[in-house]
């Protein structure tokens, strides 16, 4: 694939200078920060997994703040006390 990309002059200065730093082409310095990104944001959740697993943190928080529990005792006291409605 080519792309074209239209830089500002100071951003451009700054690749330059990056990838002489980095002992590289401008070319393959670009392509180089392209390709971490693709790997970098198939590595990502999703948002929606980011806010399920950040709701799931919260919850657990908030059960650990209050000595909140379902272990086998109080579930089974729930269950019987359902029964007597």
């Amino acid at each position: 694939m080519t792309v074209t990309l239209n830089l500002k002059p100071d951003v451009e200065a700054g690749i330059v200078a990056q990838a002489v730093a980095h002992g590289m082409a401008v070319e393959e310095y670009i392509l180089s920060l392209v390709e971490e990104a693709a790997v970098a944001g198939a590595a990502k959740p999703s948002l929606a997994g980011q806010a399920r697993e950040e709701a799931v943190r919260h919850m657990l928080e908030f059960g650990e703040k209050h000595r909140l529990s379902l272990g086998e005792p109080i579930t089974r006291s729930l269950l019987h006390e359902g029964h007597r409605f």
